[in-house]
């Protein structure tokens, strides 16, 4: 089931589940903020290291803005995608509220019923047919 996926739940569960998304959309928006202020504050400090002629301490800084260089990288690509997931759940709860939690999902329906029917069999169906045609033909001399 992928997490965009509210077709099976009534209005009021879906509309807990999208807030939880949005809730978690925000809370990422928070931490990319908290990310953002971690890297310029040790962009900072590298470049005070630096000035400072102090190479150790500049390394060691470095690696720190490497590391909330990383986290607010992973943190925006999180973000974008929350993004995208809240636009189609709120579209789909819209759709889910106006038809009163009946929205059908037409893929679901024939792949369940395929599991529960199989497969339609056309080799049967073909040596059916050419079975009867012999019958047919055998039919057709015993006449003749």
């Amino acid at each position: 089931m992928l997490d965009t996926d509210i077709e099976g739940l009534d209005p009021v569960q879906a509309s807990q589940y999208v807030l939880a998304f949005i809730t978690t959309l925000k809370q990422t928006e928070k931490s990319l903020a908290a990310a953002h202020e971690d890297t310029t504050l040790w962009t900072r400090r590298v470049t005070l290291a630096r000035s400072q002629g102090d190479q150790g301490l500049a390394a060691q800084a470095q690696a720190r803005l490497s590391d909330a260089t990383e986290k607010q990288s992973q943190l925006e690509t999180e973000l974008d995608e929350l993004r995208r997931k809240v636009t189609v759940l709120k579209d789909k709860l819209t759709r889910l509220r106006m038809t009163g939690g009946r929205l059908v999902d037409a893929d679901l329906l024939l792949a369940q019923l395929q599991m529960l029917v199989g497969k339609k069999d056309g080799l049967s169906d073909a040596m059916k047919r050419e079975e009867a045609n012999a019958a047919l033909d055998e039919l057709k001399k015993k006449t003749t």
